[in-house]
């Protein structure tokens, strides 16, 4: 049986001229893909990503898509807990 879950990452970019591109995955499927257009040059947003997910493993993703700066990621919750990018749903 599948849940809700809300997983909250927070994506660093920087660049110099043109704007980063990102894709977010959960397991392997793509949610979306972003140009990073936020007033920068160096800023962060907190991708708010609500996802059902069978209980087991699971990986969140954020994969810098073009050659525009770059992407970081950091501070991981998986339904308000700290996670790391590979993670566990309990039943």
């Amino acid at each position: 049986m599948t849940q809700e879950c809300s997983i909250l990452v927070d994506v660093y970019a920087s660049w110099s001229t043109g704007h980063p591109t990102y894709r977010v995955y959960v397991d392997n499927d793509l949610l979306t893909e972003r140009d990073f257009t936020w007033p920068g040059p160096e800023v962060y947003i907190q991708e708010n990503i609500i996802v059902n997910l069978e209980p087991g493993a699971h990986s969140v993703r954020i994969e810098h898509a073009n050659r525009h700066g770059s992407i970081t990621v950091k501070n991981i919750t998986v339904n308000g807990a700290a996670s790391a990018a590979n993670f566990i749903i309990s039943e």
